[in-house]
């Protein structure tokens, strides 16, 4: 952050006195351009995919490790820039492969959370390399495979990069293999959390291994918080945030975020250490990532939303909640409960025993809870 940045935000704080100026900063699901404390992944990275500046398609890859470690950030931070390249006035390629008037090599970024079957992944891979509209409706999976080996064949090399595979509800390395196998001039990375020995089918030779944060989890609240916030975050506060998030870089933001707005609701123009607290304790351990929650349909975005306003907790069954819910909204009451059992299923939503009534034999009946930051979601959606 340069000089005349850090006196405007000053001046900001003055005339507005607010503490947040930049929700995207603070934001976990908002990845920034240039990632902290990860130089030596983007060199594996980069080295995985090097046949790229020989003109030459590069093998797959498979990047992997734990949540919040920032496969994310790194992935969308390569892809960006190599696209900014391949865009700018001196080409990423200085000549066509063997004569060739074929142009340059494209890259894609897909998240399998919304590219969840074939048809999706089909569908959003043609719409990032085409300037057409592709429609949603009315077109086979085999016509959408058809034209994207048209439009590979037509390039150098395609490099699609598919992020948070083999989460809930989003699809495998095994599909991807399936899915980009007919495609001889394209390659891939795929992305996710599962360690390779514990993957029974072939696995990438290429593999890049992203650990977990550790002290850099500190300089990353620190260079965020510093562009989110209108005053210095506390390095005391970016310390207690962070040995509470234990590497998890995803929770310590959320932390951070309701920590922050916290603080702003209460007309506190910086952190307070009651603040920290009410973050750290609105972010469930183990909790599903804000981008999952924020990737679901309008409907499950609805249904979670008036379970936040509803306060329908595990104290509640799911008929009941989905019959309070239907009144609410225009999804009738059996739709709803399906997608609180859908949500519940993909770890959105957890499935609590309730006691209703005088206690009986048999199984007794099951309410949800949510399994994220209700104070976050409910931030972001205001936006």
């Amino acid at each position: 952050m340069d000089l005349t940045e850090r006196i405007e935000r000053r001046r900001t704080r003055r005339s507005k006195n607010e503490l947040v100026v930049d929700r995207d900063s603070l934001n976990p699901a908002v990845h920034p351009s240039e990632p902290v404390g990860r130089e030596t992944l983007f060199e594996a990275l980069l080295n995985a995919i090097d046949p790229l500046f020989d003109r030459s398609v590069p093998p797959n890859a498979y990047v992997w490790g734990p949540r919040g470690s920032g496969k994310s950030s790194i992935i969308t931070a390569l892809i960006s820039a190599l696209d900014a390249e391949v865009t700018a006035s001196d080409p990423f390629y200085t000549a066509t492969r063997g004569g060739s008037d074929r142009p340059d090599v494209q890259f894609v970024y897909l998240d399998a959370r919304r590219a969840t079957s074939r048809f999706r992944l089909y569908r959003q891979l043609l719409d990032s390399l085409l300037v057409e509209t592709i429609p949603e409706r009315g077109v086979s999976t085999d016509a959408l495979r058809e034209r994207i080996a048209e439009v590979v064949d037509a390039n150098e090399t395609v490099l699609v990069a598919v992020d948070h595979l083999g989460e809930p509800g989003t699809i495998s390395l095994a599909d991807l293999y399936s899915f980009f196998e007919p495609f001889e001039d394209l390659a891939w990375i795929g992305v996710g959390r599962t360690p390779p020995e514990e993957l029974s089918l072939p696995i990438p030779e290429q593999r890049i291994h992203v650990p977990a944060y550790t002290y850099e989890l500190v300089d990353i609240l620190t260079v965020r918080g510093s562009r989110g916030l209108s005053q210095t975050l506390d390095h005391v506060h970016a310390q207690r945030i962070a040995e509470w998030a234990d590497g998890d870089a995803h929770d310590a933001l959320a932390a951070l975020f309701v920590a922050a707005i916290n603080a702003e609701a209460d007309g506190a123009t910086r952190l307070r250490d009651e603040d920290v607290d009410v973050g750290t304790a609105s972010v469930p351990t183990g909790g599903i990532p804000t981008g999952t929650v924020l990737s679901l349909s309008d409907n499950e975005q609805r249904v979670v939303a008036q379970l936040v306003e509803l306060s329908l907790d595990s104290e509640v069954t799911i008929e009941a909640a989905a019959e309070r819910i239907a009144e609410r909204t225009n999804l009738t009451g059996g739709t709803v409960k399906r997608l609180l059992y859908e949500l519940a299923q993909r770890g959105v939503l957890e499935r609590r025993e309730v006691t209703v009534g005088p206690q009986a034999t048999g199984r007794r009946p099951s309410g949800v809870e949510l399994n994220f930051s209700e104070r976050l979601f409910a931030a972001l959606r205001d936006e």
